[in-house]
């Protein structure tokens, strides 16, 4: 009887040894499908490897993650390579691999990122992870390639808000245009086309004024209603809100003149640095055409 239970303990163990081996052997063809570009094939392997088969170590694991991942990167199946690459970097943040695994996951929000005049989520993630590499792994071979998605991040981020500028001059929304163009020159110097821009800025805070010109139209004319309905008030409660009220819009109205007023000051001064920095260029031509212009409509 004794024996009969030592030798079933045996090929207990046997057997589940021997599954376990089969098993691992999920993950050993896996990854041999992906040294040989069958990334189709291997993928299916390695999911099956992480998530059904019991028994691997800690390191097997890691490596089946990494294949996974990399298989989807190399199909330019850039969506799944994301969600791959970040479990990864998750489960496994000291991975040997991180840098090549990091620069992979910057690409592959890169490479997903819609057109400079959509939402930016994806290329700030791209150069989250990029920065992130550098950081952290300086001397890595991934890092010069790290280097250009930042660049090439800044560039489409420059881009971006200059989309917005020009749409809001499309507008007619000239300050706010101005405003736009200022921060791209503040924020992406080395990214932008500088006399283009300059010049840009100094054309919509000169044309600040039309912008809020009928604004201005309809302050004047609320403030001339009120100071007629205070002429008539007798009740002297009444007539202090309405003096107050006018008050208001008076203030209003005044921040708007000075707006106007600096803004086009600025412009000048822009357009004068244009005229004397950019000798022979289109942007010197555009700049005088446009100091002449608001010259006159001065002193018409």
């Amino acid at each position: 009887m004794r024996n009969l239970i030592l030798l079933l303990l045996t090929v207990f163990v046997f057997s589940c040894a021997q599954k376990e081996f089969v098993e691992k052997d999920v993950l050993h063809k896996g990854i041999q499908l992906y040294k040989k570009g069958d990334y189709e094939e291997a993928k299916d392997l390695l999911k099956k490897s992480i998530y059904k088969v019991k028994g691997l170590t800690a390191d097997e694991l890691m490596k089946a993650r990494f294949y996974l991942a990399d298989s989807y990167y190399r199909e330019e199946q850039y969506v799944d390579a994301i969600v791959e690459f970040e479990e990864l970097i998750t489960l496994f943040p000291t991975a040997p691999f991180m840098d090549e695994a990091l620069y992979k996951l910057a690409d592959s929000y890169l490479k997903i990122s819609p057109g400079v005049d959509r939402d930016m989520s994806y290329p700030e993630k791209a150069l989250e992870k990029a920065e992130e590499l550098i950081e952290n792994y300086p001397d890595s071979k991934y890092a010069a390639k790290a280097k250009k998605i930042i660049h090439t991040v800044n560039k489409m981020k420059a881009d971006h808000i200059l989309e917005i500028a020009q749409l809001y001059e499309k507008l007619g929304k000239y300050y706010s245009a101005s405003r736009y163009y200022q921060l791209a020159y503040d924020q992406y110097e080395d990214f932008i086309d500088k006399p283009f821009v300059e010049f840009k800025l100094a054309y919509n805070l000169m044309k600040t004024e039309n912008q809020y010109k009928d604004e201005m139209d309809e302050y004047k004319e609320m403030i001339s209603d009120i100071q007629e309905k205070i002429k008539k008030e007798k009740d002297l409660e009444k007539k202090n809100v309405l003096i107050n009220r006018k008050k208001v819009l008076e203030k209003h109205l005044n921040l708007l003149h000075e707006r106007i007023k600096s803004s086009k000051e600025r412009g000048k001064k822009i357009l004068q640095f244009i005229v004397k920095n950019y000798k022979n260029s289109e942007y010197e031509k555009k700049a005088l055409n446009l100091l002449k212009k608001f010259t006159e409509v001065e002193n018409h």
